[in-house]
């Protein structure tokens, strides 16, 4: 196909050369570095307090929650050890009501669905000696972690706005509930949803070094040792430490990427992309995840073709109801676009996912389509390998054994899951920038980090308490 001049103008900013991949990825270590020696930086590089992965012989049941959506998810997940695992769910729905009212009546609702959960669906579990029941919390929320089980809410998202709730530690707002409620349950750990991704392939394919989520949106988090997250304090670096390699040596961090970039040095931010941050709930903000993530990908095709048709380039500049709509379609169409097995079932998507007319379909339109679609999915795919690629370079000197040799990243999302190409793109750019080192990197999908992930973190909060104890 012989591409119009205006798409060779375009190519740049989607089609990234070698040297613009190697410049984002110095930059990438950079604001790294910058989240580590200080707060308050993009890429926060929040400190987990989990001090390390699990091998897969962990045992154990613990109760999991995850809310961060529409439904609140109650979860009671067996560990057998040999990386086996068992799990039981329930979803409670969470009103407009719940979201907008107070933070006590919201958490009281959470404990209710806790009680409910542990009536209704029959749980077997038990303690000795009268200790509660460990609970894991996923609250998918920017929160600044302090412990394992601390962390006050910075603000709400994701269409929550709870009274009384923001500066506060979520894990005592829930507690207070539990306890209220008479609910014989220990709320242990706070996780973010990207440390439970990593903390599940860990437990179900042998020690990770990255758990990233690449679906709605993006983040990603790390095994680094502790006496790099230099924010800490020496003071508080040196108790983490002091003992030895499972007691803090080594801890999770949440990078919190998808606001790399914020102050727009490296990323190659197209017109379309300018269109779509203006145009968004949160201008100037999470720069790197608005082009990576599932929530934007199909926007951004959808601001290229209507720039297309406008051109008369494209469907005899004829568009439809659904390309004039904001967020008219999703990255499904996508998707659907890059997986297709012939010109035949391209048309049928345009016809069908965007509403255009068939007799405005010309051959040359599908092969512009194609075109369009690739190269927002091929950017989207090379971005997510920068951010490995960064960690893989930051974590060099101070990698874990078992990781010099063999690198794995788990990941979770609807992007890497059912992205057409996704993974074979991102190890492109991996060996443009790591080289050779590209070989010793495993990917694949890690299942139920919100569910497993909460469950193995209340674990290891549960050991450290033993501890503790002793």
């Amino acid at each position: 196909m012989v591409l119009p001049e205006i798409c060779k103008s375009i190519e740049p900013y989607f089609m990234l050369s070698d040297d613009k991949l190697k410049t984002i990825v110095k930059y990438f270590c950079e604001e790294m570095n910058d989240g580590l020696a200080a707060y308050g930086h993009d890429v926060a590089m929040v400190p987990s307090y989990v001090p390390g992965v699990p091998d897969g012989s962990e045992q154990g049941t613990f109760l999991a929650l995850d809310l961060g959506g529409t439904n609140l998810r109650v979860c009671e997940i067996k560990l057998f050890g040999e990386n086996k695992f068992e799990i039981k769910q329930q979803k409670y729905k969470v009103s407009d009501a719940l979201k907008q009212g107070e933070a006590r009546v919201l958490f009281d609702y959470i404990a209710d669905s806790v009680d409910a959960f542990l009536t209704d669906i029959g749980s077997d579990l038990t303690t000795d000696d009268n200790e509660p029941l460990h609970l894991g919390f996923t609250f998918s929320f920017p929160v600044e972690q302090t412990a394992i089980d601390r962390g006050s809410l910075l603000t709400w998202t994701k269409g929550f706005n709870a009274k009384n709730a923001q500066g506060k530690d979520v894990v005592l707002l829930l507690q207070d509930a539990l306890d209220r409620k008479h609910i014989h349950v220990r709320c242990s750990a706070l996780v973010n949803d990207t440390v439970g991704t990593l903390l599940s392939r860990s437990y179900q394919h042998g020690p990770a070094l990255i758990g990233a989520i690449f679906g709605t949106g993006t983040n990603g988090a790390y095994i680094d040792r502790t006496s790099t997250v230099k924010k800490l304090g020496d003071d508080k670096i040196a108790a983490l430490e002091a003992g030895g390699e499972h007691a803090g040596e080594y801890m999770v961090i949440n990078t919190e990427w998808g606001a790399f970039d914020n102050k727009r040095r490296c990323l190659p931010a197209s017109i379309y992309d300018n269109k779509l941050d203006r145009e968004s709930i949160n201008p100037r903000k999470q720069a790197f995840e608005k082009m990576v993530s599932g929530m934007y990908l199909g926007e951004i095709t959808r601001n290229i073709l209507l720039h297309l048709i406008d051109s008369r380039l494209l469907f005899d500049g004829n568009s439809s109801k659904v390309l004039n709509t904001h967020y008219g379609f999703d990255t499904a169409f996508v998707s659907r676009v890059e997986g297709a097995k012939d010109d035949a079932e391209v048309r049928t998507a345009i016809q069908s996912m965007l509403g255009v007319e068939s007799q405005y379909i010309q051959a040359g339109d599908i092969e512009l389509v194609r075109w369009a679609v690739g190269i927002v999915a091929h950017r989207a795919a090379y971005l997510a390998a920068t951010a490995i690629a960064a960690i893989v370079l930051h974590t060099e000197p101070n990698r874990r054994e078992q990781d010099k040799k063999a690198i794995d990243v788990g990941v979770d999302g609807s992007v890497a899951e059912f992205l057409p190409n996704f993974e074979s793109r991102v190890r492109e750019a991996l060996k443009i920038v790591l080289g050779e080192q590209e070989k010793i990197i495993t990917i694949g999908l890690a299942k139920d980090g919100s569910g497993i992930g909460a469950a193995l973190t209340a674990l290891t909060a549960k050991k450290a308490l033993e501890r503790k104890a002793a």
